[in-house]
């Protein structure tokens, strides 16, 4: 019994540490925070949060669909990807916010978030960034 439980928390340890890879947050640089807490990252994503804390502006981007995609949306909004992309067009028409950038895989993602002063996006798990902060998630 008690190796059936320790290889039990064993799995669970695994099944969070995968979790947690399924994705990285990464912003340009300049951004001037290594850190984001979820709630952060919520509003930068709805549009709520539009300036780094150092007064940078947030040029959010976001990939155009796809596992990652969806996950990150998921996990950190709490809708679904159509649901996200709804949200982002009645934004849109009533004024209240712009569309963000769309890129259509990691490569890109990384590309436009190291040369743009301010960007947010995210990535897959086992992307490399390079020329961007991964940032830690509180």
């Amino acid at each position: 019994m008690k190796r059936f439980i320790t290889l039990l928390l064993a799995c669970a340890a695994l099944a969070v540490a995968a979790r947690a890879a399924d994705y990285q947050l990464i912003a340009n640089p300049d951004a001037g925070t290594a850190t984001v807490s979820k709630e952060e990252a919520k509003n930068i994503l709805l549009g709520n949060k539009s300036k780094w804390d150092n007064g940078t502006v947030i040029r959010l981007a976001v990939l155009s669909d796809g596992p990652t995609h969806d996950k990150v949306i998921n996990d950190i909004t709490a809708r679904t990807a159509d649901q996200f992309g709804k949200y982002w067009k009645k934004q849109v028409f009533t004024g209240k916010g712009v569309m963000p950038e769309t890129m259509a895989d990691d490569a890109a993602m990384i590309a436009y978030v190291a040369k743009t002063p301010g960007a947010f996006g995210y990535v897959s798990g086992d992307a490399k960034p390079e020329g961007v902060k991964v940032l830690t998630v509180q």
